[in-house]
C-alpha cells in the first residue's frame, strides 16, 4: 500500500488555485472539494510530510473585467486580488484545523488582526514542527500572479517539490477537453515549457524553478490518491524538473571550459603586437611555489612592440626575467627598474607557422567540444534506460544537445578567423 511506504519528498509547497477550490461552480467554494482538500493534505501531514501551500483566488475575484471596463486600476485590481487569496486562506486553513491538524496563516501583506506576517524563517520553523503553513496574498506586489508566488515560496522554504494542482491530469500541447488530440506530456523541462510555451505556469515562475533547481509537478487534484501518489514518488501528471535541464547546462559549462583552453592557447600564438595575454602561462617561483606572473607583477603594454612588466617587489625583477625567458614564448626581456618585452615582427613564413598552431588549438577545442557531447548523450541514454524520461524527452534532448554543440563549434570557427586575421595583419 502508498502509505506503508516513506514518502519521497519530505517538505512541498502546493499551489492550489482558486479555480480549484471552486469545483464545478463558476464562482465560490465547493465545501466539498475543499473538505477533500483538507483530507488529502492532512494524510501527507500523517506521513511526516511537511507541506506549504500557496492558495489563489480566482474564484472569488476576477479583476480583468473591472479593469478592462477602466473601473479600477491594475495595481488595485491586484490587491483586491490578494485579499481574494485571504479568504479562501482563511476557509482552507480552517478545514484543516478541523482536522486536528496545526495550521499557520501567513500573509505577504500586513493583516495583522487576521492572519500574522509572512517570514520565511518563521515559515520553516512551523514546518518543521509538523504544523502547515498557508501563504496568502501572493508576493505582496502587484503584477506578479499566485504561480510567480508559489515558486517564490517554495524556493524560500527549500522544498523538494513544488506542486500545480489542476483540472487535468498532467500538461497537454493543447486543452484536452476542446480537442481529443491532445498529447499529455510525461516528463517536461524546464527550457522546452519555455520555447514551446505550455501554459504550465507563468514565464517567471517556471525561471524561478529552473534557475533554483526546484522540480515541478502537475497533477488533478480532483483524481482521488492522486496527491498522495505523487508525493510517495509514484508515476502521476506531468513532471518538469532540472534532471535534463543539468545535463544541458552541464555541457555548456565544459564547453565554455574548453573556449577559456582555447583562448589559453591562442594566446601562445605571438601576433607579433604586445598584449598582455601573451604572458598568462608564465609561472613565476614565489616563496616555494609557482604562482601565475600577474599574481606577482603588473603585466601592460608600453607600446604596440612591447610590454611593460612591473614587478609588486622589487626582489622578484630577476626572476620574473628568467621565468619569461625560458618560457616557451621566444621572448627576450630587458631588465631594468622595469622589464621590458619587445614583440619582434614576425616574417610571412613564421605567420603561416603561427596560423598553423592557431588551427591546431582550434581542432583542438572541437575535439573537446564533441567529447562533451557525446558523454551528455550517454548520460541522456541511461536516464531513458532507468526510465526517469522518454523516448521523446530523449530525442528533444538530444536535439537541444546538438544545438549547443553546433553553437559552440561555430564560436571556435569565428575565433580562430579572429585570430587568423589578427596573425596576418602587418
Amino acid at each position: 500500500m502508498l502509505d506503508s511506504k516513506k514518502p519521497r519528498y519530505e517538505r512541498i509547497l502546493l499551489k492550489l488555485s482558486g479555480e480549484a477550490l471552486a469545483g464545478n461552480k463558476d464562482m465560490g467554494i465547493d465545501a466539498q472539494v475543499l473538505d477533500q482538500m483538507s483530507l488529502s493534505i492532512a494524510h501527507l501531514v500523517g506521513l511526516g510530510v511537511q507541506v506549504g501551500i500557496v492558495v489563489g483566488g480566482g474564484n472569488l475575484y476576477r479583476g480583468s473585467q473591472l479593469q478592462k471596463d477602466g473601473l479600477v486600476g491594475r495595481v488595485t485590481g491586484d490587491q483586491m486580488g490578494m485579499l481574494a487569496t485571504v479568504m479562501n486562506g482563511l476557509a482552507l486553513r480552517d478545514a484543516l484545523v478541523r482536522r486536528n491538524i496545526k495550521t499557520r496563516l501567513m500573509s505577504a501583506l500586513p493583516i495583522g488582526a487576521v492572519v500574522e506576517a509572512y517570514s520565511s524563517r518563521d515559515a520553516i520553523r512551523h514546518l518543521t514542527q509538523g504544523e502547515v503553513c498557508v501563504f496568502v496574498a501572493g508576493t505582496g506586489n502587484p503584477f506578479f500572479t499566485t504561480d510567480t508566488a508559489a515558486c517564490l515560496r517554495g524556493i524560500e522554504i527549500e522544498a523538494n517539490l513544488i506542486l500545480k494542482a489542476t483540472k487535468v491530469d498532467g500538461v497537454y500541447n493543447k486543452d484536452p477537453s476542446k480537442y481529443d488530440d491532445a498529447v499529455k506530456y510525461d516528463h517536461l523541462s524546464f527550457d522546452e515549457v519555455l520555447d514551446e510555451k505550455l501554459g504550465v505556469m507563468d514565464l517567471t515562475a517556471i525561471c524561478l524553478c529552473r534557475d533554483h533547481n526546484v522540480p515541478l509537478q502537475v497533477f488533478d487534484m480532483n483524481k482521488s490518491g492522486a496527491l498522495l501518489s505523487v508525493v510517495m514518488g509514484e508515476k502521476e501528471g506531468t513532471h518538469e524538473d532540472h534532471m535534463i535541464n543539468d545535463l544541458k547546462k552541464d555541457a555548456e559549462d565544459r564547453m565554455n571550459k574548453s573556449l577559456e583552453s582555447l583562448e589559453h592557447g591562442f594566446a601562445k600564438v605571438r601576433t607579433g603586437r604586445a598584449h598582455p595575454s601573451i604572458l598568462n602561462g608564465v609561472m613565476v617561483p614565489y616563496y616555494g611555489s609557482d604562482v601565475p606572473l600577474n599574481q606577482v607583477a603588473n603585466v601592460g603594454v608600453e607600446d604596440s612592440r612591447t610590454l611593460l612588466v612591473q614587478p609588486f617587489e622589487r626582489s622578484m625583477v630577476s626572476a620574473i626575467d628568467k621565468a619569461i625567458r625560458e618560457s616557451d614564448l621566444g621572448l627576450n626581456p630587458v631588465t631594468a627598474d622595469a622589464i621590458r618585452v619587445p614583440m619582434a615582427a614576425l616574417t610571412e613564413e613564421t605567420r603561416k607557422d603561427m596560423q598553423k598552431v592557431a588551427r591546431n588549438e582550434a581542432e583542438n577545442a572541437k575535439v573537446a567540444i564533441r567529447n562533451i557531447r557525446r558523454d551528455v548523450l550517454g548520460d541522456i541514454k541511461s536516464l531513458l534506460k532507468d526510465k526517469e524520461i522518454s523516448e521523446d524527452d530523449e530525442r528533444r534532448a538530444g536535439d537541444d544537445i546538438q544545438k549547443i554543440t553546433d553553437k559552440f563549434v561555430a564560436e571556435v570557427d569565428k575565433r580562430l578567423a579572429a585570430k587568423e586575421a589578427e596573425l596576418m595583419k602587418v
